[in-house]
């Protein structure tokens, strides 16, 4: 049964409205309001896992095509964990073909590549898309993947560690973000971001302290 999505609430516009913006001055043209508006929503039934709805949002879209790759890119993500690699991988090689310089998409195909058990193909992109980002800890983690599934645990584990160096450059912004829910009254997001922040940094590490004193100061302990 067909539901009609309810009215944006201002704050929902105005982020719909912001991406149309931004979406217009990368490019010639922009998605419709109403698509980015059914784009959202569809985004949102992924992240909960509800991926017909997702499916079903995203069928809404007109502009679905190059003009929205922001929703060709959640379609390919939404087939691959629905085990249709050869649709998503369509989509992912159409999406590089116009935009080669897209990471997400080129980090998706070479996931596809091996869910597809590709490995070979799907190594020779990683290693060319590391030439270009050496330090990203996403494609680092991928690559220390397919090292396992080839069976050469010393270079998966050199990988996955370098990927594990910048779990303080990550957990440095879940403090930040942290500091600003504190001073916005968002005590409960605050501490929500200091516990993930926790969890990345190593017992070592410099920010310890100052997150502790964060901390403390949240749960009523001092200023």
């Amino acid at each position: 049964m067909s539901f009609m999505i309810a009215p944006a609430r201002p704050r929902t516009w105005c982020i719909v409205m912001l991406f149309v913006l931004l979406s217009g001055a990368c490019s010639n043209t922009s998605p419709a309001p109403a698509d980015v508006e059914n784009y959202l929503a569809a985004r949102d039934f992924y992240y909960h896992g509800d991926l017909d709805q997702a499916t079903d949002m995203l069928g809404r879209i007109r502009s679905r095509g190059q003009r929205f790759h922001q929703a060709r890119m959640l379609e390919a993500k939404i087939l691959f964990f629905q085990g249709d690699w050869i649709g998503a991988r369509r989509i992912l090689e159409r999406l590089l073909r116009t935009r080669p310089n897209y990471p997400e998409a080129e980090l998706w195909l070479i996931r596809t590549m091996q869910a597809e058990g590709e490995l070979e193909g799907a190594e020779s992109r990683l290693r060319e898309a590391l030439e270009y980002d050496p330090g990203n800890p996403r494609l680092l983690h991928l690559a220390g993947l397919l090292r396992i599934e080839k069976g050469d645990m010393d270079a998966a584990l050199e990988l996955l560690g370098r990927a594990k160096d910048f779990s303080s450059e990550l957990a440095n912004s879940f403090v930040e973000s942290a500091r600003l829910f504190h001073r916005f009254g968002f005590r409960g997001k605050a501490l929500e971001d200091l516990s993930k922040a926790q969890a990345m940094l190593p017992a070592d590490s410099t920010m310890t302290k100052p997150l502790l004193d964060l901390e403390r100061i949240l749960q009523g302990g001092g200023r």
